[in-house]
């Protein structure tokens, strides 16, 4: 199934060019697929990091005790 792909324009200062055209060459991929994995990855990590983030912010303070306890009963059932 092919994926209609958007382009988008971005400006990286010189070292971090370079260090892109490296890393691109070195997994012997070029370097505009290397750059766009890149930002895909970045893109889901930030992605789970607000999750994340949200989930916390959400948590009671009742919560976060239990969630202490559950944690402690399992160091002792694990040793």
């Amino acid at each position: 199934m092919s994926v209609a792909l958007q382009r988008v324009n971005l400006n990286l200062p010189p070292e971090e060019r370079e260090r892109l055209r490296n890393l691109a060459k070195a997994a012997k991929t070029p370097e505009a697929v290397y750059a766009r994995e890149l930002l895909v990855e970045a893109l889901a990590r930030a992605e789970r990091a607000a999750f994340r983030k949200s989930l916390e912010a959400s948590r009671t303070p009742e919560r976060r005790a239990r969630d202490r306890e559950i944690a402690a009963a399992l160091e002792r059932m694990h040793g």
